[in-house]
């Protein structure tokens, strides 16, 4: 566990030769390009947090730093000092599946594919298949794959019979004539987290509430420029399809809420499946894993 908690980018350390009288540099994690944590790149490119006095570097590193839930559950039983200080209460996880699946039991026996071990994705695969009154890792064998441009390889080709993907990237659905079998969108799960370390944010409450600010004005953003997102999106994807972006960004409108509090359900959620799966046998309060009074700080100021 020594290996997963030095492999955390905590999303708010602060470069000490980088801070000026004017801008305070801190580097912001996330862990996949998708639309659940695109708001980091997207609202630096946007100017979302220099305006609050961040010059935010946005750093792309795969499974970890804008991270899923049980990773950072993980993370904090074994030691870690981090806190959750906002996030979505949703997996956002969808199995989809070679066009030869034409039902759930026809994945009996079959193999599916997911990014890594211990990953929302991989979550995501395993409450997916239990929808399905599917048995994880005994009537279906897990595989991991890698990213996503990997897992829709190995299912277009058959190499796996199903994978997991973001439920944001139905578009890939038809573009590669897969068929959908299940969705997470129902489950209160916490797929993907904003995070700190505790006693950063306690010493560094203004830079914290700075950065929330930046989120909330990017959610902000997106909601009420669509030109200028469509843009930003097409930057950040590499696509010069406008079709495809338009449909990036509709589905866009729908991830965030206007202020991304985290719930303690989703993190309960989070620990019972952990411990059904033998991964923990004891974990603290759900509670204690969030700090919401942030984000809560940055929601009164706004309806003043």
């Amino acid at each position: 566990m020594i290996r997963v908690i030095s492999l955390v980018v905590f999303l708010l350390v602060v470069l000490s030769e980088g801070v000026s009288d004017a801008q305070t540099k801190i580097r912001a994690a996330y862990g996949t390009p998708s639309l659940s944590q695109v708001v980091f790149p997207l609202g630096v490119q946007a100017g979302m947090f220099s305006r609050h006095g961040l010059t935010v570097e946005p750093l792309y590193i795969a499974q970890f730093g804008f991270t899923g839930g049980p990773q950072t559950v993980l993370a904090r039983i074994s030691g870690a000092d981090l806190i959750t200080i906002a996030g979505l209460n949703r997996l956002g996880q969808m199995i989809a599946a070679h066009p030869s699946i034409k039902s759930p039991q026809d994945l009996i026996g079959k193999k599916v594919g997911i990014g890594v071990f211990g990953t929302t994705a991989d979550y995501g695969m395993r409450l997916g298949l239990r929808k399905l009154n599917l048995r994880p890792n005994k009537e279906v064998s897990f595989i991991q794959v890698g990213d996503v441009p990997a897992r829709i390889a190995a299912v277009t080709s058959g190499a796996v019979h199903a994978v997991v993907l973001s439920s944001f990237d139905k578009h890939f659905l038809d573009q590669h004539g897969l068929r959908l079998l299940a969705e997470t969108e129902d489950i209160d799960f916490m797929g993907s987290g904003i995070m700190a370390t505790e006693s950063f944010a306690r010493a560094n409450r203004d830079t914290v509430m700075r950065l929330l600010r930046g989120v909330v004005d990017t959610i902000r953003f997106i909601k009420t420029d669509s030109k200028r997102t469509i843009e930003l999106l097409g930057k950040i994807y590499r696509e010069h399809d406008h079709a495809i972006l338009a449909r990036r960004y509709q589905t866009l409108l729908g991830v965030y809420p206007d202020y991304p509090l985290v719930s303690v359900s989703s993190i309960q959620s989070i620990i019972d499946v952990l411990k059904e799966d033998g991964k923990i046998k004891e974990a603290p309060p759900a509670q204690s894993f969030l700090d919401m009074s942030y984000l809560r700080a940055v929601e009164k100021e706004r309806q003043k």
